[in-house]
């Protein structure tokens, strides 16, 4: 009996959807081309438009491809707005049979809500799935300008935590580097503690330099302090590599609060907002980046890095020379691997960068310092250069060993800068002595050292405490010349020295240098938030200055003026009146070296007694122009002829004592304003 012609046809097609789905030694996979993945899984693309890269499935029989099987695409999850049919994602083809390769192609165009589409791809009983995301309109822009946002978010939180706890440490900081002593593992310790507090190994340097320049430490002592600096660095990157950015700005609220709460917390509020900051930051960096890993050219760009380390090398140098801080550029670097889109191995070569980068900061600060700044800075910069040349070529073995440290990359990462700080100290601490005869080998003194401030850091502004030791320094050493040119002037103008002329109104020039150089740095400090007893501190340097630039003027341009006449006249004093000038001139000598020794101690006594000195000179000049007036009456005939340059000299010799009674009266204004805070706080 036959069967009627429908059942037959039903029958047939029973049939052949069977053996569409079964497919039994057919196999389904991503599609690949000569190793290269090509299958278009977990692209990114823009909301509403197609994705750049086609999706590719292969469909293979004992590893052969095999063509014209038919494979069935779908869409099979999209994001919940999408409500419409218009706005929903579409596949270019549903039913595709592969080509000669097993290769069956379809192209997606995504729907118009962001967020992640699932396609599905059925060959037989085989199904494979694929993921997209998409990205809002312009995520390109969108993506950098968030990053830049971030980037500069992070420096200045960076910055202005770091500010704050430079605040509050700031006299301890000082202490610790004055107190230094020939002791390596003590300077390693205080290098580790003064990085902390700066946030940067390149700025303690810096600092080393100033100090050096200053003849408070020598190279020896700050090669070890150097080598403690890039192993503080390192702490802060360890504790970014804490996920903590989720609770950043809670952090930086309670910073907030703790700044206006009370004076004495500011400093600390400062810190803890600032560091919040950095972390919120890099939570940025993240949500900037996340879009990257989607990209097929980020997986091939972080391929190329791993197998080309100078390129990521010269990068990060190039950047952290930038920054000044391998603090900041590492902890990008571990932002950027929170996303997953670097490897341990491509990361490393970046951390050696930034290690270098680091120290080139140092050697424009010294640039025109002294031959012993010049030594720290390349001390510091050879330090860099010798650790990367060990650690280059063993590039695949450190980074299995760094793995091993940790499970997740960005802890891997900070472990990896961690590490390589670590087998720099084990590496140079035992060898400092030798390594400081090669540095005084290789960096020498140069032939003509130009003049000017010897003692004043730029970045030691920031740290106010800091900043104005390096001021007072540098002004004592100004009084210190103007001294010599004071006690000098007498012998000049008396012995009719005209190379001692020249020398002296040439000093003069000198003492005006100094006197800018210290002026624009006050001022900048002045600018910085301070305690109250500093800021005193401060006017009174600037007055000080001042006072002794005016003295300096008095002598290049009167006294030596007189100097001048003499030597060209032969102008003939009486025995007397050269002897009253000559008292005159040793008395108000002691008045100066106790406005120095003021400076130097702050000693309220000493300037109490200084100022007491301006009226018993106007005293003893009435006194000396009476005796000159008696010697007139008795006829004397060279008292007549040199009259009026005697009345002078005394008359600026009395001037020289005003300026420096005014360096007692600063002196006892700051300490003023110190007992009247106290008193304010009983």
């Amino acid at each position: 009996m036959k069967a009627p012609a429908p059942v037959l046809l039903c029958l047939l097609i029973v049939l052949a959807a069977h053996g569409e789905e079964s497919l039994p030694h057919h196999e389904l996979t991503y599609a690949v081309l000569e190793q290269l993945d090509i299958s278009g899984n977990l692209q990114a693309g823009e909301a509403g438009l197609e994705l750049p890269q086609e999706l590719v499935v292969q469909v293979t029989q004992a590893e052969e491809p095999v063509a014209d099987v038919p494979v069935r695409f779908a869409v099979t999850a999209e994001p919940r707005a999408n409500a419409t049919p218009q706005s929903q994602a579409r596949l270019s083809d549903t039913l595709v049979r592969t080509d000669p390769l097993g290769f069956a192609r379809t192209r997606l165009q995504l729907g118009r809500a962001t967020g992640d589409y699932q396609v599905s791809a059925r060959a037989g009983n085989r199904e494979l799935a694929f993921t997209s995301t998409a990205l809002r309109r312009g995520w390109y822009f969108v993506a950098t300008a968030q990053f830049l946002g971030a980037l500069a978010l992070f420096l200045f939180g960076l910055y202005y935590g770091s500010k704050g706890l430079r605040r509050v440490a700031g006299k301890r900081l000082r202490a610790l580097l004055f107190s230094l002593t020939a002791n390596r593992f003590l300077g390693v310790l205080v290098g580790i503690i003064v990085t902390t507090v700066l946030q940067s190994s390149g700025a303690t340097t810096t600092l080393l330099i100033g100090l050096a320049s200053a003849g408070i430490l020598g190279l020896g002592q700050a090669l070890g302090v150097i080598l403690g600096a890039d192993i503080g660095t390192t702490l802060t990157v360890q504790a970014l590599a804490f996920r903590l950015y989720d609770y950043a700005l809670v952090a930086a609220g309670g910073g907030f609060l703790l700044m206006l709460a009370h004076r004495r917390l500011r400093n600390i509020g400062q810190a803890v907002f600032g560091f919040s900051l950095v972390f919120f930051s890099l939570g940025l960096v993240v949500a900037a980046t996340e879009p990257l890993r989607y990209l097929p050219a980020t997986a091939s760009a972080v391929a190329f890095l791993g197998r080309s380390p100078w390129l990521g090398l010269g990068f990060a140098l190039i950047f952290t020379a930038l920054v000044r801080s391998s603090a900041a550029t590492i902890g990008l670097l571990v932002g950027l691997s929170f996303t997953g889109l670097l490897d341990l191995r491509a990361a490393l070569p970046f951390i050696l960068g930034a290690n270098i980068g680091t120290g080139f900061a140092a050697v424009l600060a010294s640039w025109r310092a002294g031959v012993e700044a010049r030594r720290i800075a390349a001390g510091h910069v050879l330090f860099k250069v010798a650790v990367v040349a060990v650690c280059l070529p063993l590039l695949p073995w450190l980074a299995r060993l760094i793995a091993a440290t940790a499970g997740e990359l960005p802890r891997q990462v900070a472990n990896a800068h961690t590490l390589i700080n670590l087998f720099a100290v084990a590496l140079f601490l035992p060898l400092l002595g030798p390594y400081r005869r090669l540095l005084e080998k290789l960096v020498r003194s140069r032939p003509a050292e130009q003049f000017g401030p010897r003692y004043l850091d730029p970045r030691a502004v920031e740290t106010p405490e800091l900043a104005v030791a390096q001021a007072t320094r540098e002004v004592l050493r100004m009084g210190d010349r103007v001294q010599r040119m004071y006690l000098r002037a007498f012998t000049v103008f008396s012995e009719r020295d005209k190379e001692g002329r020249r020398d002296l109104v040439a000093a003069d020039d000198q003492v005006d240098e100094l006197e800018t150089g210290i002026h624009t740095f006050v001022a900048r400090v002045a600018q910085e938030e301070m305690p109250e007893e500093l800021s005193r501190r401060v006017i009174a340097l600037f007055h000080a200055t001042d006072a002794l630039e005016h003295i300096a003027d008095i002598i290049s341009k009167n006294l030596m003026d007189y100097a001048h006449k003499n030597i060209e006249q032969g102008l003939a004093f009486s025995a007397e009146a050269l002897e009253d000038v000559r008292d005159f001139h040793a008395e108000i000598a002691e008045n100066l070296a106790g406005a120095l020794a003021c400076l130097a101690t702050w000693n309220t006594d000493l300037a109490s007694r200084l100022a007491a000195a301006k009226n018993r000179g106007i005293e003893r000049q009435r006194q000396l122009q009476n005796r000159h007036l008696a010697r007139l009456g008795r006829g004397r005939c060279e008292e007549l002829d040199t009259s009026s340059i005697y009345l002078d000299f005394i008359s600026d010799l009395e001037r020289v004592n005003f300026q420096c009674a005014q360096i007692g009266f600063a002196v006892l204004e700051s300490a003023h304003a110190r007992r009247q805070r106290t008193k304010t706080r009983r």
